[in-house]
């Protein structure tokens, strides 16, 4: 049986909403919508939450969900997710083959996402690591995109197309609604060059920044 660790990475404090993963949508704390997610999954058997916030602990002992406790050196607004994860395996003995990260800004991501996208890494013996997508509408595409210049007027950066002309199809990252990583490269990086995508709709990758985000959220989970 393949070994899976599952991180969730959960810093005290955020840009523009303070406090939002403990912040409530219907009733539920941002963060317990992550932790259901990896009580209901098939594939992941092993959960530590890597937080610096005394009221994400107090979840964690609710749900009986490891934790360990983050440094404030790797705490701040600046700090990177790679950093707490390498921070992890530092206070635990354990090495599994792949590890799994969890932002807990996405409440519309399920159970049966994540073991989706374990399976599809997992049968992809080339692939060292792996992100969940969205597909890019046409009106994004490198195509379409358009500067400003300094006379206030725009300029396209190529040649007006038609949207039927458009032959790539492009993919962008949905708020890191799920990583997964072979876990000899959480050394240098979690996502390798062997990166394959996990593709989701636009509604299951809301990715939870803004207030007007938690409104979106609360309808969408109705």
């Amino acid at each position: 049986m393949t070994s899976i660790l599952c991180i969730i990475p959960a810093r005290k404090g955020s840009g523009e909403v303070k406090n939002k993963n403990w912040k409530k949508i219907n009733g539920k704390h941002l963060i317990e919508y992550t932790f259901d997610v990896v009580k209901k999954s098939k594939t992941i058997k092993k959960t530590i939450v890597s937080t610096n916030d005394p009221l994400i602990i107090k979840l964690c002992k609710k749900h009986n969900i490891d934790y360990v406790k983050r440094p404030s050196l790797i705490s701040g607004p600046k700090s990177k997710t790679l950093d707490a994860v390498k921070h992890v395996f530092t206070q635990i003995n354990y090495k599994p083959e792949y590890v799994v990260i969890l932002q807990p800004t996405s409440p519309l991501r399920k159970a049966n996402h994540v073991d989706k996208a374990v399976k599809k890494i997992i049968s992809n013996k080339k692939a060292d690591s792996l992100v969940s997508c969205v597909k890019i509408s046409h009106n994004f595409c490198p195509q379409s995109l358009m500067t400003l210049k300094k006379n206030g007027f725009l300029k396209f950066r190529n040649r007006l197309i038609r949207r039927q002309e458009i032959k790539k199809i492009y993919f962008a990252r949905n708020g890191a609604a799920i990583y997964i990583t072979k876990y000899p490269l959480i050394k240098k990086t979690i996502l390798g060059k062997s990166l394959i995508p996990f593709e989701m709709n636009y509604s299951e990758s809301l990715d939870i920044n803004s207030l007007e985000d938690f409104e979106l959220a609360k309808k969408l989970l109705k």
